[in-house]
C-alpha cells in the first residue's frame, strides 16, 4: 500500500471499506440480538449497506467518502428533527468545495458522495423499518425528508452541472442564465409542491451555495459557471447583488401577495429574464446604457428587452387565460427591466409583476 492520511489512491480503500462493512455488520447484528434501539438498528444497516455500494463503485470511480460520511448522519437527523436536522446539510457545499479545492477529488466525485449518502440512506431508512418490521415513532414522513433533501443537494447539482459545462466552452452568458431559471424554477416548484420546511432548507441553502462559490474565486468551477466575464474585476459584485435581490424577493413576497401571485412573478423572472440576457448577447445590436451602482459602463438591448415582453406577456397569459392584461403586464415588466439599476432586476421585475397582478386580477 502507498497512499497518505486521504487514502487518495482509489486502489487502496477496498480493504478499509471492508473493514468498515464487516464493523458496521457487527453492529447490526448486536443490536438486533439486543433488541436495542429500532432507528439505530435501522441506521446501522443502512450504514452497512451504504458502505458496501461505495467498495464497488470505488473499483471504478473515487466516489467521496467524505460527503457520504457527511450525508448519512444528517439525513438520520432529517428523519428525527426535520429542518432543524437539515441546518447540518448546509456543511454539504462547504465540504464539496474543501475536496475539490485540495483536489482530492473531481467536482462530479464530490457531489454523488452527498447526494448517494442522503438519498440512500433516507430510503433505506423507510424500507428496513417495514421488512424489519422495526417501528419507529413520530419520524418526518418520507415526503417531507425528500423534499428537505433536495432542497439542500439541488443547488450544489446545479452549480456543478453549469460550472462543468462552462470548463467546457459554453458562454458564461449561458451558464449563468442556465443557473439563474433553474433557481427562480426551484424556488416556484417548492412554492407550490413542497412543505414550508423544505422551502426554508431551500431559501437558507441556495444562498449559502452561492456564497461559498464567491468565496471559491475564479479557481472555483462553480464561480466560472455563474461569473460574467464583461463584470470584470466586479465579479462577485454581480453574483451577490442580484443574490441579494432575488432573497429578499423570496422572504418579503409571502407576506404580501397569494402564492399563485408569487408563483406567476417568480417564473416571469426565471424565465423573461433568462432569456434576456442571451437574446441580448447574440442579437443586441441596438444597445442603449443602463445604471450600474458602481458606476461602469452596463448596456441592455432592445432585442433583449423585447424578448422580456414577449415571454413574460406567455407565461402571464398561461396563467390568467387574459390576453389584455397579460399585455400590459409585459409592457410594464419589460420597461422595469430596461431601467433597472444592474443586478437589482431580480427584485424588481417579480415586485411590480406581483403589485399589478395583484390590483389587475
Amino acid at each position: 500500500m502507498n497512499t497518505d492520511n486521504d487514502i487518495s489512491n482509489k486502489e487502496d480503500r477496498f480493504i478499509p471499506l471492508i473493514v468498515g462493512v464487516l464493523s458496521y455488520s457487527i453492529g447490526f447484528l448486536i443490536s438486533l440480538i439486543l433488541g436495542l434501539s429500532n432507528f439505530l438498528t435501522a441506521l446501522i444497516l443502512c450504514y452497512t449497506v451504504n458502505t458496501f455500494i461505495v467498495m464497488l463503485i470505488t473499483t471504478r470511480w473515487k466516489i467521496s467518502i467524505h460527503t457520504t460520511g457527511l450525508s448519512g448522519p444528517v439525513a438520520a437527523l432529517i428523519m428525527l428533527l426535520g429542518q432543524v436536522g437539515a441546518i447540518f446539510g448546509l456543511l454539504y457545499p462547504i465540504l464539496i468545495w474543501s475536496r475539490t479545492t485540495l483536489k482530492k477529488h473531481t467536482m462530479a466525485q464530490a457531489i454523488a458522495g452527498g447526494a448517494f449518502g442522503f438519498i440512500m440512506t433516507i430510503l433505506e431508512m423507510y424500507l428496513y423499518m417495514n421488512i424489519l418490521n422495526l417501528a419507529i415513532y413520530n419520524l418526518v414522513p418520507l415526503n417531507e425528508c425528500l423534499w428537505i433533501i433536495l432542497a439542500l443537494i439541488g443547488t450544489p447539482i446545479v452549480l456543478g452541472i453549469v460550472g462543468i459545462l462552462n470548463d467546457y466552452g459554453l458562454a458564461d452568458a449561458y451558464t449563468r442564465k442556465i443557473f439563474h431559471f433553474l433557481g427562480f424554477s426551484a424556488f416556484g416548484f417548492f412554492t407550490l409542491f413542497a412543505p414550508k420546511s423544505a422551502l426554508i432548507t431551500l431559501i437558507l441553502a441556495g444562498p449559502l451555495a452561492i456564497l461559498i462559490t464567491c468565496y471559491g474565486g475564479k479557481n472555483y468551477s462553480w464561480f466560472r459557471g455563474i461569473k460574467r466575464n464583461s463584470d470584470s474585476p466586479n465579479e462577485r459584485l454581480y453574483i451577490i447583488l442580484p443574490l441579494i435581490s432575488s432573497v429578499i424577493w423570496l422572504i418579503c413576497s409571502w407576506p404580501f401577495f397569494s402564492r399563485e401571485i408569487i408563483l406567476i412573478s417568480t417564473f416571469v423572472v426565471a424565465l423573461a429574464d433568462a432569456i434576456a440576457e442571451p437574446i441580448g448577447a447574440k442579437f443586441g445590436n441596438h444597445k442603449y446604457k443602463i445604471k450600474s451602482l458602481k458606476g461602469d459602463k452596463t448596456y441592455r438591448s432592445i432585442e433583449g428587452s423585447s424578448s422580456v415582453l414577449i415571454v413574460a406577456t406567455i407565461i402571464l397569459f398561461l396563467f390568467t387565460h387574459n390576453l389584455i392584461i397579460s399585455l400590459l403586464i409585459g409592457i410594464v415588466v419589460s420597461i422595469v427591466e430596461a431601467i433597472s439599476p444592474r443586478g437589482t432586476d431580480n427584485l424588481t421585475i417579480p415586485v411590480i409583476c406581483a403589485i399589478l397582478l395583484r390590483i389587475l386580477i
